[in-house]
């Protein structure tokens, strides 16, 4: 038992904290997405334990998988340039996409699953969304800008 732990520890450390990620977003859409107006509020108030999650768990996600991709395109491409001339290698997106680890993948497909749902609420909810929600919106906004410029880049002719 303890040594399928100690074989499995990088992917329970990355399940916890993607589902600790997952539960304290939908906790914060579900108090924002179900939030009706009364009196003079113009938003939901929210815990600011819940606030201070929310925003450290979407800021270290973006960041984690902004630099994963990173540092695996800097080496995708470092290869590329060291192989030899003529020789036929593959597609860059193949490529980068192949050396990504599942829970690399599982992280940026969680982040923007996740991101999307903030980015439907913010655009719904309209003034009645928080702060919180606005902010997420936005930064995944120019995560997926940063991440369509390596998408949608051309590739070198072979």
């Amino acid at each position: 038992m303890a040594d399928f732990f100690r074989r499995q520890v990088f992917n329970i450390i990355a399940a916890v904290f993607l589902i600790l990620f997952v539960a304290v977003w939908l906790a914060v859409l579900l108090r924002v997405g179900t939030w009706v107006p009364t009196g003079t509020a113009t938003a939901p108030a929210l815990n600011g334990a819940l606030v201070t999650a929310a925003g450290v768990m979407a800021t270290s996600l973006g960041s984690l998988t902004a630099s994963a991709l990173g540092f695996t395109i800097a080496e995708v491409k470092r290869g590329q340039d060291e192989a030899p001339p003529g020789e036929p290698g593959v597609s860059f997106p193949a490529e980068v996409a192949a050396k990504l680890s599942g829970r690399i993948i599982a992280a940026i497909m969680v982040y923007m699953a996740v991101g999307l749902l903030v980015l439907v609420v913010w655009l719904v909810k309209g003034p009645a969304s928080t702060d919180l929600i606005g902010a997420f919106a936005l930064s995944l906004l120019g995560w997926l800008v940063g991440a369509a410029g390596v998408v949608f880049q051309t590739e070198k002719a072979a």
